[in-house]
């Protein structure tokens, strides 16, 4: 990162704009105000804002505190990405967890069992909704707070940056009256967001659209799609509820945890005999993967052949801040490694560089001070994007499915069919300069 700004040898919560928190969680307003009013009186309430304050000026999403006995590890999450800041003492740590379980209505002296709790913040005119969970761990206590974004990252699947050939593609195939849909990412990878923003694209007024979800973790409400519960926690799974849906016929089934093989079987079932249209969901690091997941639900691999029609699958990766990225010059034998054809793209990309310290003098030889980007703060990446990708099973892959082959096998015959995996479509995305070789090896090995 660049040269500190002025000022920054001070504690933070005296650098930046302050926080006001609001206390959430106890039984009435008035509860509400009394914690407040003695979190305020803490010392370390300032100190407290001042890391929220920290967070949301570097666009931070999540918050972590590590406690141990020697002081306090500090990270904050930054399109994804953890950043460590500095730590601070055990002393000054215990008192500012006090202020945050206080507005959050948790005991205070409560540092072995799990607590989750809610605040508020308001930070220059902007007011964001908090999260908190702490857990005791083997070393201590783990805190971590969680700072909802002021308004929707992503309103449309265009706005994860999915090619316009592909959107198109995409929605020519969820608007078919029949087939198994799959989407999918990696655990962490934004699957809800995929989901809600997929749904969206789809024609959902004329047909009947069907969610059939767990009642301990309802999705968000899609416009045109109904809602079935079932609670999971007594042991209930979509199989149990859609013998009695099937009689209402909707024309689509929308399963975001298929669960167990029996609603494999079901929905499959749909989609063969009844010509329905499934879309389902499941955690996957490439759509190959995605399709051997479903496999070891242990539904009937031949119905599911025969059912499944294509998965969307993507991965997040941050953007190169526009305003100080620099562009370099790449070796020949780099460009050919990467397959792109040569003398197509002259300069790629990377976050902004420190210059080595003989270059940081001006004629004189007197120090310069580098500023830091007032867009990305200086982290060289600014906002997250994603790469997709798209495989349209092919009659191969059916026939190698109802088998149950390996993932290379069906990688190989992805690959025969034309599709285009995800190191191929960010090595477009590195080529246009939107993002860095260097991210995009980073978000492949995870």
């Amino acid at each position: 990162m660049a040269r500190k700004k002025k000022g920054e040898d001070l504690p933070l919560h005296e650098q930046l704009p302050p926080v006001d928190f609001t206390a959430r969680g106890a039984e009435d307003s008035l509860s509400d105000q009394a914690n407040l009013l003695a979190a305020k009186q803490s010392p370390a309430y300032p100190v407290a804002g001042g890391l929220i304050a920290h967070a949301l000026t570097l666009r931070g999403e999540r918050v972590m505190l590590d406690y141990a006995a020697s002081g306090v590890g500090v990270k904050i999450e930054v399109d994804g990405v953890w950043m460590n800041v500095d730590p601070r003492d055990r002393q000054s740590g215990d008192t500012m967890l006090s202020v945050f379980k206080k507005i959050a209505n948790l005991n205070v002296d409560e540092r072995r069992s799990r607590q989750d709790g809610k605040f508020g913040a308001e930070f220059e005119r902007s007011k964001f909704n908090c999260s908190f969970t702490s857990q005791g761990v083997k070393t201590g206590e783990r805190v971590l707070i969680k700072i909802e974004p002021k308004n929707a990252k992503f309103e449309t699947i265009d706005d994860l940056g999915i090619r316009e050939g592909m959107r198109a593609r995409f929605k020519e195939l969820i608007d078919q009256s029949e087939g198994l849909v799959i989407l999918s990412t990696p655990p962490g990878g934004g699957l809800s967001t995929m989901w809600n923003l997929a749904l969206s694209t789809s024609d959902r007024f004329v047909r009947d659209f069907v969610a059939i979800e767990d009642t301990a973790a309802p999705e968000e409400e899609v416009i045109n799609v109904g809602q079935i519960f079932y609670d999971g926690a007594k042991g209930e799974t979509p199989a149990g509820v859609l013998p009695k849906l099937l009689l209402k016929q909707p024309d689509v089934f929308v399963v975001p945890n298929l669960v167990n093989g029996e609603a494999v079987k079901i929905l499959c079932e749909q989609v063969n005999k009844d010509q329905k249209l499934v879309v389902t969901r499941i955690h996957a690091k490439e759509a190959v993967e995605a399709l051997l997941r479903v496999l070891m639900l242990n539904g009937p691999a031949e119905s599911f052949a025969e059912a499944v029609s294509f998965v969307l699958n993507s991965r997040l990766i941050r953007k190169l801040c526009e305003n100080c990225k620099q562009a370099y010059q790449p070796q020949p034998q780099l460009i050919q490694k990467l397959g792109i054809p040569p003398g197509r793209v002259q300069n790629l990309y990377r976050e902004f560089q420190m210059p080595p310290p003989e270059q940081r003098v001006d004629s004189r030889g007197r120090p310069i001070e580098i500023e830091i980007c007032d867009k990305c703060g200086g982290i060289g990446y600014l906002g997250r994007t994603a790469i997709f990708e798209m495989l349209e099973v092919s009659s191969e892959m059916k026939e190698a499915l109802k088998k149950k082959p390996s993932l290379e096998v069906l990688r190989k015959l992805a690959k025969a069919s034309g599709n285009r995996s995800l190191q191929e479509e960010g090595i477009v995305m590195v080529a246009q300069g939107s993002t860095s070789l260097q991210e995009l090896q980073r978000v492949l090995k995870q």
